[in-house]
């Protein structure tokens, strides 16, 4: 949950030390918390370890340090907090100091056992000053130094000791080095120029290279004077392989926007595109004649939209076949054939992308999907096959929740794959069945947003995909390789008339950002996206908002509605669009504020608000419907002043149970 990194190595650049470039680390972190925050750094002139830290959101860190005149450092570890035992004062902040001043320690992660070696290490005369679990870990280390053992072995013998789920940056003035322990939390490790880095993303990375190295489980990283040595913890060493990371640092920057969240919802129509240019293909009937859609893209935006272009379009790939190209997955067609059924885990946004790729895949598949909560099914005594296929999503791979859940189906020689936006993340070591990259790139934002949408996508290529392997022929009209390629190719241009409404949602947010109360309703495929729409609401606008499937309005939820409860429907013109508008009418004879989202002109007299969005197939309308409920989110947010990208109480990454 929390975000660390470290730095060790030699500056050129003049009156820059290691503090410099760690706090810049901590600001691409500050998603992960926002509690308080605190640098340990190594002191050349001095040659002992100082630190600050301080309660509060990174700012404040930022403040004491820019007081202190340039720095001689060349080694230090940073911390952004997000609290779990412990208030966050500033004692309670990172990095915490053994009993000596010569070790400092940040930790993302829990100690669960903590209690116990800390009055272990209290008989034996340390002293703790803070509430956390985490100063622990300083003291252990100190005592193993006490007991004759090497900084690294202290440290490596250390983690032998700790129970829970940890990811701890160490600091020793005796040597001046650092030592990275993961086990649980994500650690990421990049050396360039001598200078070896390391944090909890690659967000803090990519400035510097596109080359890095995923720490596994139980592995530790020691760097000494430029030298960078990975063992396990039981002293075996270990060569480690570079990841190539194609991400580039401006879109780890806000480039102009009021804010990260902003900037990523406009981002989406590129990202889209780039997690399905080069995995869906179209087989136009001729021979050796396959086109990549990315190409009929380019196409088609040259020859412009009119009638005769539609009609040539629809002419030339009549009868054309659709392939499926995903990299890296390995379910194979006996896999899909003996499956009993798909389970798909997730936790908050990923849940509710989930839960919208189960009616694409039973849609499309045939198949009976299965919806679960991670930090529930775990607990729960479900059963599992080993011919069930699981599917974990997550955007940073490193939920938690999700991933000890998956453990659990891998436990039971289930089949794993997952969707996820980061390489090399601990989801990636559980797919046994391979792993589809959102390509999302990095989102900053704690509130999901580009990473919703790519999600949305990703399992339409996945349901797609075990169709082709299963043979299954969808019993629906429009399900045909035609219409899917052709609304795929359209889809990032109906997104970009989607941001152009962006001043409409505007002003009809003016209307409604004093309420105190909403409602979301869909139905069927558009339900989930009820469910994500007022999720965006609470997290960054903290108006409470539920989500309801529209037809189980008037089963409960009906008796709020009066002149102050705002209702958003969203609106398809589908064969369930009779019984929405009949749920629209039912809060009209309430006198409830009406908001609707459709792809078509209701006849709805007197509706109070409409969003027109543009009409795609059913199957694809979860990632159009998205976008108006992002942006209608964002609005209300800002003109209520809250803190859109880090919204209070949370973190974007959940790494603790």
């Amino acid at each position: 949950m929390c975000g660390i990194m470290g730095f060790s190595g030699n500056l050129k650049k003049e009156q820059e030390s290691s503090v410099d470039v760690v706090l810049n680390g901590l600001k691409s972190l500050e998603y992960r918390g926002y509690d308080s925050s605190g640098i340990a750094y190594y002191d050349n002139d001095d040659r002992v370890i100082k630190y600050i830290k301080k309660s509060g959101k990174l700012t404040n860190l930022s403040n004491e340090f820019s007081c202190i005149t340039p720095l001689n450092s060349d080694a230090a570890i940073g911390h952004i907090r997000w609290a779990t035992h412990g208030r966050p004062t500033d004692e309670n902040a990172h990095p915490h100091i053994d009993c000596t001043g010569d070790i400092a320690i940040v930790h993302n992660g829990i100690i669960e056992n903590y209690v116990v070696l800390k009055n272990k290490l209290i008989k034996k005369g340390h002293k703790f000053t803070t509430e956390t679990d985490s100063e622990v870990i300083a003291h252990l280390i100190e005592d193993y130094i006490n007991n004759g053992k090497s900084f690294y072995e202290a440290v490596r013998l250390s983690s032998l000791e700790l129970l829970g789920a940890f990811a701890i940056l160490a600091l020793n003035a005796g040597e001046k080095s650092i030592a990275a322990v993961k086990f649980g939390p994500p650690l990421v490790l990049a050396q360039k120029d001598n200078n070896i880095y390391v944090a909890s993303d690659i967000s803090p990375l990519i400035e510097y290279t596109n080359d890095v190295i995923y720490l596994k489980n139980s592995e530790i990283a020691y760097f000494h004077y430029g030298n960078l040595e990975i063992t396990t913890f039981k002293g075996k060493k270990i060569n480690k392989t570079t990841t190539k990371i194609d991400w580039d640092a401006s879109r780890a920057a806000k480039s102009g926007f009021s804010h990260f969240m902003q900037k990523e919802i406009y981002e989406q129509p590129a990202r889209l595109l780039d997690a399905f240019s080069s995995r869906v293909m179209y087989n136009d009937g001729m021979k050796d004649n396959v086109v990549n859609i990315n190409k009929i893209k380019i196409q088609r935006n040259a020859l412009g939209s009119n009638e005769n272009t539609q009609n040539s379009f629809n002419e030339v790939f009549a009868g054309a076949g659709l392939k499926i190209s995903l990299e890296g997955l390995k379910l194979t067609k006996n896999d899909v054939l003996n499956s009993s059924k798909i389970v798909f885990i997730a936790c908050g946004s990923s849940y509710y992308a989930s839960l919208a790729i189960k009616y694409m895949m039973e849609m499309i598949c045939g198949l009976p999907v299965i919806v679960g909560y991670g930090s529930e099914f775990r607990y729960e005594n479900f059963p599992v096959s080993q011919n069930d296929i699981f599917v974990g999503i997550s955007q940073s791979g490193e939920t938690a929740d999700t991933n000890s859940a998956l453990e659990v189906a891998k436990a039971k020689r289930a089949k794993i794959l997952s969707i996820t936006n980061v390489p090399g993340s601990q989801i990636t070591g559980l797919s046994n069945k391979g792993v589809i990259y959102t390509h999302a790139g990095p989102e900053i934002g704690v509130a999901s947003t580009k990473a919703f949408t790519t999600q949305l996508l990703c399992g339409l290529l996945l349901a797609l995909y075990i169709r082709e392997k299963s043979g299954f022929i969808p019993q629906y009209r429009w399900f045909n390789s035609q219409n899917i390629f052709k609304d795929l190719v359209e889809l990032p241009k109906k997104m970009e008339k989607i941001l152009f409404i962006d001043e409409t949602l505007k002003d009809i947010a003016k209307k409604y950002y004093k309420s105190s109360n909403f409602l979301y309703l869909g139905r069927g495929i558009l339900y989930p996206i009820a469910l994500e729409g007022a999720l965006k609401l609470k997290e960054i606008s903290y108006i409470h908002a539920e989500g309801y499937p529209a037809g189980e309005m008037k089963h409960g939820p009906i008796a709020l509605v009066d002149e102050n409860m705002p209702v958003l429907f969203l609106l398809s013109n589908n064969m369930l669009a009779s019984k929405t508008i009949s749920n629209i009418e039912e809060i009209k004879a309430r006198g409830g504020r009406i908001i609707a989202v459709a792809d078509y002109e209701p006849e709805i007299d007197g509706l109070s608000d409409l969003i027109r969005i543009p009409e795609t197939l059913e199957v694809l309308s979860p990632i159009l419907y998205t976008l108006p409920l992002q942006l209608f989110a964002y609005h209300i947010a800002a003109l209520k002043g809250t803190d859109i990208d880090q919204p209070r109480n949370l973190a974007k990454s959940v790494t603790v149970e």
